[in-house]
């Protein structure tokens, strides 16, 4: 028994944290000089036996960055294996930053993702703060998406070629590209707003063309990354359920691409991780996490409000939760303008301009016409809108989604899960056991991780359920208006990553507490089972990531 004085032992216990930190910096230093070496090995034996690159050497920083980030995260289970028990969230953090940094490099120069012509103009649009928006013929090739015609075996060099290419065109003048009119677009687009801080910067200090748009794809990487774990931090349970669904694939690309999913996802995360931790709590809670909770979900939810019912999710805090009932009164109140709000916002300027003549890329569409033909003939729509859905009512034939794939009806069967789990964009399919193993990691952690000894009761599983059945079909109505062809049995443009924003609400709140495993005192080890979900997450995205992109590098 340590019978020094007080003063004395805070200063041991101080230098021996500090020791301790010390140390595990000098391990992390190690781990980095050791992965590099190993990932350069690989290389060095892979140029070798299978001959030389398309670069025309051994060396390929594709294969060489993926081999080095799959052995640093090997050694940091190993390393850093008393988080895993504690403070599982920081080792999400090393994974999240680590794979969204290796995605965003081996995009490179391409366009792999959806609509990023139309997402890079909207960025370059908001970029230039003062006088015409002038482009390049760099910004031109992205915007208009310039085919990337590549023979077998030659990637490597056609990715050098153009990124060489759009570095000298990004001295040719292109013409300009119109300005947004109203300053509501700054509101309605806040997710482009870090992209286009980091393309003026990159602007004003010199950089080259493909060394902005990679910095530009990192932002939104260490964006996701940073929320997301600060998300999970909120929660006293359930935080592997959290980090499956956080280090989706398709989410993870998402996030690594142009875009706004990484803003929706991410801040949707945060503000319903805040929720279940708020609900899995006794003490009360305070007007900071309530608005903080809010906020992000009003933030995250403005590039696309059609998500904003699931905003009344909040209105299932406990009474109990809070100091007064005058106070839940004012929060609820809040809660109810929040989300009328986040509708205004979207919904005001389209009765001021009308309702517009729909996306273009769904061909002959006229939503005017659309709404007139759903009330003229409910009951059409209602059984367009089943056989889209159901796989027992499946319909053959159709034109292909814009996924590429003939998927008319049947959206939410099990074949089509790869396109809302492990789907890489434009890049070919990942094979579909991983897949499997996603599915079996979220049934798991649905139903185990959780704390037997809280009961949360049914109401807001039903809850849960019901307003995200609501916004999904809210989701399929509105591209059946602006996507479709009017009276079309068929349904466009719906895309799967569509429901990943709900996916965590979803099933954060379903399952009986009695199976769960963690806890106060669990029935397991926490340790191994955080590592457990945790490595197979890492698996499931690098070796998708590996048949999908990396391994066509050559």
């Amino acid at each position: 028994m340590d019978t020094g004085p007080k003063h004395m032992r805070r200063v041991e216990g101080s230098r021996q944290e500090s020791v301790s930190t010390g140390a595990r910096v000098v391990q992390l230093a190690l781990l980095i000089v050791a992965s590099c070496v190993v990932a350069l090995a690989i290389c060095f034996v892979a140029g070798h036996v299978r001959g030389s690159f398309s670069s025309g050497g051994w060396f390929n920083r594709f294969w060489f960055a993926f081999f080095a980030v799959t052995c640093f995260l090997g050694g940091m289970f190993v390393v850093c294996r008393d988080w895993l028990a504690t403070k599982p969230e920081r080792l999400y953090l090393v994974v999240v930053l680590c794979v969204t940094a290796l995605f965003s490099w081996s995009f490179s120069v391409r366009e792999v993702g959806w609509d990023v012509g139309v997402h890079y103009r909207n960025i370059a649009r908001i970029a230039d703060w003062e006088g015409p928006v002038e482009t390049s013929s760099s910004d031109q090739a992205i915007i208009a998406t310039e085919p990337f015609e590549v023979d077998d075996g030659r990637m490597l060099a056609a990715i050098d070629a153009r990124e060489d290419a759009l570095d000298v065109r990004d001295g040719q003048e292109a013409g300009t590209i119109e300005r947004p009119k109203s300053p509501l677009t700054y509101l309605t687009g806040i997710e482009y707003v870090p992209y286009a801080l980091v393309m003026a910067a990159c602007g004003a200090l010199g950089f080259s063309f493909s060394r902005t748009l990679l910095l530009m794809r990192l932002t939104g990487g260490l964006f996701y990354s940073v929320v997301t774990y600060l998300g999970m931090r909120k929660l006293r349970g359930g935080k592997m359920l959290y980090g499956v669904i956080a280090l989706l694939p398709t989410s993870v690309f998402l996030a690594a691409e142009l875009g706004y999913s990484y803003w929706l996802l991410s801040l949707c995360l945060y503000g319903f991780a805040s929720l279940v931790g708020m609900m899995q709590g006794s003490v009360k809670v305070g007007a900071a996490s309530l608005l903080r909770m809010l906020g992000a979900l009003f933030v995250g939810m403005l590039p696309r409000v059609v998500y904003f019912p699931l905003m009344f999710l909040c209105l299932l805090i406990p009474d109990a939760r809070f100091p007064s009932r005058r106070f839940a009164r004012a929060y609820r109140a809040v809660i109810v303008v929040s989300a009328l709000a986040t509708l205004g916002v979207w919904l005001v300027p389209r009765l001021m301009s009308g309702m517009g003549t729909g996306d273009a890329r769904g061909g002959e569409v006229d939503p005017g016409a659309q709404v007139a033909y759903i009330l003229s003939h409910p009951l059409e729509y209602a059984q367009t809108f089943a056989r889209f859905v159901l796989p027992p009512l499946a319909m053959e034939g159709g034109a292909p989604d814009v996924e590429g794939h003939n998927l008319v009806s049947g959206f939410l069967s099990v074949e089509a899960s790869p396109g809302l789990l492990t789907s890489y964009g434009y890049l070919p399919r990942a094979p579909w056991p991983f897949t499997a193993v996603i599915w079996a990691l979220l049934a798991l952690t649905t139903l185990t991780d959780k704390d037997s000894e809280q009961q949360l009761g049914i109401v807001p599983g039903v809850v849960s359920f019901i307003l995200c059945s609501g916004v999904f079909v809210m989701i399929v109505t509105a591209l059946y208006f602006e996507f479709t062809p009017v009276g079309l049995a068929e349904i466009h443009g719906v895309q799967r990553r569509y429901l990943l924003p709900m996916i965590y609400p979803l099933l954060a709140f379903v399952g009986p507490s009695r199976w769960g495993l963690m806890g106060e005192r669990p029935r397991v080890s926490a340790l191994w089972y955080n590592c457990a979900i945790l490595v197979c997450m890492v698996v499931v995205l690098l070796g998708s990531f590996w048949c999908s992109c990396v391994s066509a590098i050559v």
